[in-house]
């Protein structure tokens, strides 16, 4: 498993179909996680396109990226820490912002112009992807995330 892989099908989930949010989720939650079919991306269907396809709001490939984070890192009980999830998505999203100048999908689209079959989108929703892939290398370099990456 690369970064390389996570772009990869981080692009062909939003070409075969899935958008943005649905695509980035799916594809880091499998690299990471068995492949046991308890992840859906129907958690992130809402959230394409800047919100329910208005392209008013946050980028569906960032929304998608944190709730991999949540998946694969979030509480499952009240009390629990969350120092670390929050940790992730917090330079997930300075990331994002530093790499593509905005997290907002409206500003996003402007700056792409005419697109063809949103293939700037598919292509800004892989390289999220790969970077999403090095932060948790980098940074979640935890002993739950050596175990994910063995058994997936």
């Amino acid at each position: 498993m690369s970064k390389e892989e996570a772009e990869k099908r981080a692009f062909q989930y939003f070409q075969s179909g899935f958008h943005c949010a649905e695509a980035i989720s799916k594809a880091l939650t499998e690299l990471l996680e068995k492949e046991d079919g308890s992840y859906s991306p129907k958690v992130a269907t809402g959230l394409g396109g800047g919100i329910g396809g208005s392209h008013l709001e946050t980028c569906g490939t960032l929304t998608g990226g944190i709730i991999a984070l949540g998946w694969l890192f979030g509480r499952i009980k009240p009390g629990e820490d969350k120092t670390r999830i929050y940790e992730l998505a917090s330079e997930f999203r300075r990331r994002f912002l530093e790499k593509f100048g905005s997290c907002n999908c409206q500003i996003l689209l402007e700056k792409f112009g005419k697109q063809e079959n949103a293939m700037k989108c598919k292509k800004l929703t892989a390289e999220a992807a790969g970077m999403l892939w090095e932060l948790l290398i980098e940074k979640g370099g935890s002993k739950s995330l050596e175990h994910r990456m063995e058994n997936a």
